[in-house]
C-alpha cells in the first residue's frame, strides 16, 4: 500500500512523455549494479500490467527503465492525484517544520517545502493572516479529502502536561510564537513550553530549533525552559565569577541589574535573569552592595 506523505519504495511500471508511472513493488528489490541486468530482464515478469494504485513521477532529470525501484516521497497534487518526488521535502506527514510563505491566495497561502508544487495551507488551517516572506512553524496533515496540507494551528497536536519530564533535563525546542513574556516553544516535538525573555542568553527567532533545559515544571504540568542549566551548582559558579570579576576591577562593576542582556552575556555568558538572581543572592549574603549604577564588593 502506498503511504501518502511518506517515503515509499515504488517500481517503474510505465514510461510516458512527461515522466514515469510508479506502483507498489510487490516484493521487488531496488536495483543495484550487480542486479540491474537481471532486474531489467525480469521487469515484465514482475509487472504484467500497471497496478490499480499508481503515482506520477514528473520532475526528474534521471532516466529509468520499467522495473526500476525508486525511493520516492509521495504527496498529493491540487486535484488530489498522487505525485512522487525523488527529492526530500522539509517535513513528512505529522511532522513539524519552519516554512516560509511564498504565495498568498484568497483562501489560504503557499509554503516552500522543498518540492513542487508549493505546499498549500487553506484559510481554515491558519491561526491568523500570514505575511509573504515570513517563516512560520507548520505541521503536515491530511484534510477531509485526504489531501496533504499545512496547518499553523499546531497547539492542538501538543501536550500541555509535561510532568513526564524532569527538572534540568536537556531537551530540544522549536520556537513557534512570540508573546509579551517571551516565546512559545515546542519541547521535543511533543509538549508546549515557554521561554521567558529574562532567560534569553542570545537572540532567537520563530522557527529556530535549539538545545535547552527544563527550568520549571508547574503544578499543572506546564513547562518553562531555559537555554542554560539553572541548578545550584550553576548559580554558585556564577556567584563566584561575579566576585572574581569585582576583585579584578578593584571591587567595582558597572554591570548591574539594569544592564542590557547583551552586556551581561558578553561578560558572563548567562541570561539577565540568572545574573539578577546571582547578584540578589550576593547582596542578601552581604558580599556586595548595590548602588544606582554600580556594584561594590564588601571588604
Amino acid at each position: 500500500m502506498i503511504k501518502v506523505g511518506q517515503r515509499n519504495q515504488l517500481v517503474v511500471v510505465d514510461i510516458f512523455p512527461m515522466g514515469y508511472l510508479l506502483g507498489p513493488t510487490n516484493g521487488t528489490s531496488p536495483n543495484n549494479d550487480a542486479s540491474a541486468d537481471q532486474s531489467n530482464d525480469n521487469a515484465h515478469s514482475n509487472i504484467s500490467e500497471p497496478p490499480h494504485e499508481t503515482v506520477s513521477l514528473k520532475e526528474t532529470t534521471e532516466s529509468f527503465e520499467i522495473g526500476h525501484v525508486l525511493d520516492v516521497f509521495v504527496y498529493t497534487d491540487a486535484d488530489g492525484s498522487l505525485l512522487a518526488s525523488t527529492k526530500s521535502p522539509k517535513l513528512l506527514l505529522n511532522e513539524f517544520a519552519a516554512l516560509t510563505v511564498v504565495g498568498n491566495s484568497a483562501h489560504g497561502c503557499f509554503f516552500d517545502w522543498g518540492i513542487k508544487p508549493d505546499l498549500y495551507a487553506p484559510e481554515g488551517q491558519l491561526h491568523s493572516d500570514l505575511d509573504l516572506g515570513n517563516t512560520y512553524v507548520v505541521r503536515l496533515v491530511n484534510d477531509k479529502l485526504g489531501k496533504l496540507v499545512a496547518t499553523t494551528k499546531i497547539e492542538r497536536f501538543l501536550e500541555s502536561d509535561g510532568r513526564a519530564l524532569r527538572k534540568h533535563q536537556p531537551v530540544t525546542i522549536l520556537i513557534y510564537a512570540q508573546t509579551p513574556l517571551g516565546f512559545k516553544v515546542m519541547v521535543d516535538n511533543q509538549y508546549q513550553g515557554l521561554l521567558y525573555k529574562s532567560d534569553l542568553i542570545k537572540r532567537v527567532k520563530v522557527g529556530e530549533s535549539i538545545g535547552a533545559f527544563i527550568k520549571h515544571i508547574r503544578d499543572d504540568g506546564k513547562l518553562d525552559v531555559s537555554l542554560q542549566v539553572q541548578n545550584q551548582q550553576a548559580r554558585q559558579s556564577l556567584a563566584e565569577q561575579i566576585i572574581e570579576d569585582l576583585i579584578a576591577h578593584d571591587g567595582m562593576s558597572t554591570l548591574t541589574d539594569k544592564s542590557s542582556p547583551d552586556e551581561i552575556f558578553s561578560r558572563f555568558k548567562v541570561s539577565k535573569g540568572a545574573y539578577k538572581k546571582a547578584i540578589g543572592n550576593l547582596y542578601r549574603d552581604k558580599k556586595i552592595r548595590i548602588e544606582k549604577n554600580c556594584l561594590y564588593l564588601n571588604q
